[in-house]
């Protein structure tokens, strides 16, 4: 496995939103000083007090109430996007492809239809990718956490080149959504400025990662460097910002690191700035707390003011205005400014035309429901690094909730005696496991989930209250929504139509709402990101989670698994241990250990990824890390032995509990070695190679 690299370059990009559909069309307009914001025409607003939009032109597509419609214009926008940046890098024809070129996609809600994983494994089949296909899904900052991904899949070495991006459409459902949250500007979003709110877009941006050295072999353009990227979770409310803007400092400091800059060397930023009377103050106050003086001495921007806010899009499109500002020699303007309000910037670049301006490295923020802040840099050129030794990491904590009950003992127990369970959670109290929160408003899945993760850290010893919650993480895999959530939103347009669906149940259908409470109940304000690959989410978490462990000093914990829900209708008869409920690993580097001593019980020695029908490639990459060395009898946990042929097809869990599962048998002495697979069939195959440190005593129940 290698080292850290900070050589990834950007040798393509493509396009697709309100001011074009190509990038040449995106920087005509921003040259121009012209926005794409409009009156929307594609769905009658009729009632709204909002009528605006940022909306694609010519678009052929209707859409409607029907799913199916959004998912159909969300795919073309990607479609469209993607074929332009591969064009751009030069691996358009397929037959030129890279065996291992990957995608992490980046959206919101998707087509709002079927599982949002479909919809990348669909544009991975229809350009010919054949390396590990991942979805990032946390809401409005989906696409810039899509990068980091694709940079970390390059670093670990699955992949020789990444598409990165994400894609979203402006769906009357969405539209409304924002609408009954009162976050929509009257008029033309103004960051920074008056009046108050944003305007929502839509569209889709990629962009081709690859090593530095790959793209010169290749002959291919080196746009820019990713230099570094940063994740944080404000752990506040599910879609208010941290009003101190500290999730925002962590998210900034954490790309810094990554990157080895320094705040004196960042010379733009361009800012999430949607407009919102929350937003733009918190995140003004996070810059100044990230970057110290030199955020005073800084011009920063908002491009939503031309865009819009494009929502899963919005980071990948703002990143390829920001590396053609660079191309350019310019910083792009933020729209529609008229004065300062209070908490605001000095110098938003309030200006009708891009601004004469050379730097070296321009930093990027999202920020999202849930709370999930996300930051990328960006470098005109790369900066040569001794290699940084990579951390150990060790898998200390599981926390399991299911149709078996809460904790190890009853997992093992179920497992030992084969009893037939019923495919739901039994009732539980939740107060009990989480004493300093209550369950009050919350879906099963998050409750399934926050109950799991508590559990884990206490299994693993690791304190959650003060500070201590900066540096633990949570990575999340799930395949779908909260289905008790996506039913009360359906059933509120149903009921009282779009003017009063219910804004409460807007908030929790996207992906990552689960992550949200979760980080916000137990305090956890490190890195946040919710990922699904459907099937074999829960481990491609745990391994992604690895990853980032191993590389970021800014960080002692991650708890990384998956959780789910049945629908409420269902029979819930599955099988021994059904597709609802939660598997929840604590996972920490280096010397941060918890109050079980010094000994964590089990280390994670590799990990591997590839893509469809490539788990031999993935389990040889495991092995190859320079902790799996040397070799031994190694017992298989397969995620094939855990999935139910109950209700859902698309468990996400199954693969989690192979790892706890694992866990459980190394802690218990029976073997010294253990690899989890996840099923060859999936988009993504990932292997976890684990080792035995000496066993310890159960503390949980």
């Amino acid at each position: 496995m290698r080292a850290p690299c900070r050589d990834v370059v950007v040798s393509g990009m493509g396009a697709v939103c309100a001011l074009g559909r190509d990038r040449e069309a995106l920087w005509k307009a921003i040259e121009e000083g012209r926005d794409g914001i409009e009156p929307i025409r594609r769905f009658s607003t009729d009632g709204f007090r909002v009528q605006t939009g940022a909306v694609v032109a010519d678009c052929a597509s209707p859409v409607t109430l029907d799913p199916n419609s959004t998912e159909r214009l969300c795919r073309g926008f990607a479609e469209d996007a993607a074929m332009e940046a591969m064009r751009d890098a030069g691996v358009e024809d397929s037959g030129a492809l890279p065996a291992r070129m990957g995608l992490v996609f980046g959206t919101g809600l998707g087509g709002l239809g079927r599982p949002i994983h479909l919809l990348a494994e669909d544009l991975a089949r229809t350009l010919g990718l054949g390396g590990p296909c991942l979805t990032v899904s946390t809401a409005c900052s989906s696409s810039t956490g899509a990068i980091g991904v694709a940079r970390d899949l390059l670093a670990n070495d699955a992949v020789d080149l990444v598409l990165a991006g994400g894609s979203d459409v402006l769906s009357p459902e969405v539209f409304a959504g924002f609408h009954a949250l009162g976050v929509l500007s009257p008029a033309k979003c103004a960051p920074f400025s008056r009046p108050l709110g944003t305007t929502m877009g839509e569209g889709a941006g990629f962009v081709v990662l690859e090593r530095a050295s790959s793209a010169r072999r290749r002959g291919a353009r080196v746009r820019v460097f990713v230099s570094g990227y940063g994740l944080s979770g404000d752990a506040f409310h599910e879609t208010s910002p941290d009003p101190t803007g500290s999730g925002v400092e962590r998210a900034v400091r954490g790309a810094l690191a990554d990157a080895a800059l320094t705040p004196e060397d960042i010379g733009y930023v361009n800012v999430h700035g949607s407009g919102t009377e929350a937003n733009d103050p918190s995140e003004w106050r996070g810059i100044q707390r990230g970057l110290g003086q030199r955020a005073l001495q800084l011009p920063l921007s908002s491009t939503k003011g031309a865009l819009g806010h494009a929502q899963g899009a919005a980071g990948v499109l703002e990143a390829i205005v920001t590396i053609l500002a660079m191309e350019h020699g310019v910083v792009p303007p933020t729209l529609h400014y008229t004065g300062p309000r209070p908490h605001s910037p000095p110098d938003p670049i309030g200006e009708t035309r891009p601004r004469a301006l050379i730097y070296e490295h321009a930093l990027c923020l999202n920020s999202a429901f849930g709370g999930s802040n996300a930051a990328v840099i960006l470098s005109r050129s790369g900066r040569v690094h001794g290699a940084a030794p990579r951390r150990p990491v060790n898998l200390a904590g599981v926390g399991l909730v299911g149709p078996y009950g809460l904790g190890v003992r009853s997992f093992r127990d179920a497992g030992r005696h084969g009893d037939e369970a019923q495919g739901r959670v039994p009732a539980f109290s939740f107060e009990q496991v989480v004493p300093t929160a209550e369950s009050r408003g919350l879906d099963p899945m998050s409750r399934f989930l926050t109950v799991s993760a508590a559990l884990s850290l206490a299994d693993a010893g690791v304190p959650r209250g003060g500070r201590a919650g900066d540096r633990i993480g949570l990575f999340v895999g799930a395949s779908r929504p909260s289905p008790s959530s996506t039913g009360e939103f359906g059933r509120s347009i149903e009921e009282r139509g779009l003017r009063g669906l219910s804004a409460a149940a807007f908030t929790r259908i996207v992906l990552n709402a689960p992550a949200g409470f979760c980080s916000k109940l137990l305090s956890l304000r490190g890195p946040l990101t919710t990922i699904t690959t459907g099937p074999g989410s829960g481990l491609v978490a745990i391994a992604l989670a690895a990853e980032f462990l191993s590389t970021r000093e800014g960080v002692d914990w991650i708890v990384a698994g998956a959780a789910s829900e049945q629908d409420p209708g269902s029979s819930g008869d599955a099988s021994r241990f059904g597709a609802e409920g939660a598997a929840c690993m604590t996972l920490g580097a280096g010397p941060a250990l918890g109050s079980g001593g010094a000994d964590a019980g089990v280390r994670v020695v590799g990990w591997g990824f590839a893509g469809r029908g490539g788990l031999s490639d993935a389990i040889a990459r495991a092995r190859g890390s320079p902790g799996a060395s040397p070799a031994g009898a190694e017992a298989l946990f397969s995620e094939q032995d855990w999935v139910v042929g109950g209700p859902d097809p698309e468990d996400p869990v199954a693969s989690a509990l192979a790892c706890a599962a694992a866990v459980l048998a190394l802690r218990e002495g029976g073997v010294e070695r253990a690899l989890v697979t996840s099923s060859a069939d999936r988009a993504t195959t990932v292997a976890l190679l684990l080792s035995s440190r000496g066993a310890r005593n159960e503390r949980q129940s």
